[in-house]
């Protein structure tokens, strides 16, 4: 059995700032790491302090426009978990103006965690992971997740971008930060984390839709603004549009949530999620499309069924985990909230102990995704 000083410690926090630390403090015991994710009503720089205060200084977080605990998604609140140091270990860099770091040293950041990983308390331990938390607005997860996701040499991945504005169409105030590192709020930045567990781990990026024969090619594109003028040609907005089945061109991106647009990369479908309309027709989406790319209409599953047997396949696996960390596209929550299913994916996220948060974004590997549940799984200790 586990001791329980051994125990993953997972957290829920409701009411203000203050009382949200001092919850998360009292109950962090000895902790290699804590994770904290917060809705935007939350000052990480008074989280940060206040945490510090009370002693919880290896800590890291991200903001969210919807939190993930054992009551489900909120949009207000904190939760996260503690990760105990005597089946953990971890070693963490903090990625500032990650937009503008060069490939060489993110090489040589990385390089030197692993070391830094193997040379201490984690030599101990037999599996590794690694977490990744991006500010959304630096727009490189495709770079940063390529680049990470090969010097990790096969380590699993996953990760997620904070902000919170897809459920929030007016964002932060300017200068607002998303990440929190150590007690300090940071903006424009990535937190990369390794992990090393006495645990089993196994790691998931996955989603519900089935990729149709409706077949394109983006013909014109901004891949650095993540834009689509063009596909097959013809304006992007009304090739789009009648593909997917509308009469007339939509206004909102959501009405686009159900039919995201599918890429194939080794052998595994990937959904390619618009986020914004032009009045010009261009298309804004939440991962850079290259002219050139072939893409595939996506046409929408089970999301309830799907997830099960992501959940089955997962059991049969590592057994019930202890801990699953989830990052939940926002796109695909409010498509969920959109259609009514909340409470049947909250039940199975329940039922296999899910902390994590809806994000402008997912990692997975090598892989910068969005419209995905990206989750990694933590085995019990027998």
């Amino acid at each position: 059995m586990i001791q329980g000083a051994q125990r993953i410690r997972s957290f829920r926090c409701v009411g203000n700032t203050a009382a949200a630390a001092a919850a998360i403090a009292a109950d962090r015991g000895d902790s290699a790491m804590t994770l904290v994710f917060a809705s935007a009503d939350h000052d990480f720089a008074v989280l940060g302090r206040d945490l510090v205060s009370r002693g919880v200084t290896r800590v890291i977080g991200a903001c969210t426009g919807r939190v993930i605990s054992k009551h489900g998604f909120e949009p207000g609140g904190v939760t996260g978990f503690h990760l105990p140091a005597g089946r953990f270990a971890t070693a963490d860099i903090l990625l500032e103006d990650v937009a503008g770091m060069g490939l060489p040293e993110l090489r040589a950041r990385v390089q030197q965690l692993r070391l830094d990983l193997g040379s201490g308390p984690g030599a101990a331990f037999e599996h590794r992971f690694a977490l990744l938390l991006v500010d959304a607005e630096s727009r490189c997860e495709e770079r940063l997740a390529a680049v990470l996701g090969l010097e990790l040499n096969g380590l699993p991945l996953i990760g997620g971008s904070a902000g919170d504005l897809y459920f929030n169409p007016l964002g932060h105030p300017p200068g607002s930060t998303r990440l929190l590192y150590h007690g300090s709020a940071k903006r424009g930045a990535a937190i990369l984390c390794l992990v090393a567990s006495a645990s089993p781990v196994i790691a998931y990026c996955h989603n519900h839709f089935l990729q149709s024969e409706k077949k394109f090619v983006i013909t014109d594109a901004d891949p650095a603004r993540r834009l689509v003028r063009e596909i097959d040609g013809r304006p992007a907005l009304e090739v789009y549009a009648a593909a997917c089945g509308f009469r007339r061109p939509p206004r909102e991106s959501g009405d686009f949530a159900a039919f995201p647009l599918m890429i194939r990369i080794g052998g595994h479908y990937y959904a390619r999620g618009m986020q914004r309309i032009y009045p010009d027709g261009a298309l804004e989406f939440a991962c850079a499309l290259e002219p050139g790319l072939v893409v595939a209409l996506a046409k929408p599953g089970d999301m309830i069924a799907s997830l099960a047997a992501l959940f089955t396949t997962m059991r049969g696996q590592i057994g019930a985990p202890e801990l699953v960390i989830g990052v939940d596209c926002a796109a695909r929550t409010a498509l969920m909230e959109r259609q009514g299913l909340t409470k049947g994916i909250e039940a199975l996220l329940r039922d296999h102990a899910v902390t994590g948060f809806s994000s402008l974004g997912e990692q997975f590997n090598t892989i910068h995704a969005n419209n995905s549940f990206t989750c990694l799984g933590v085995a019990s200790l027998p």
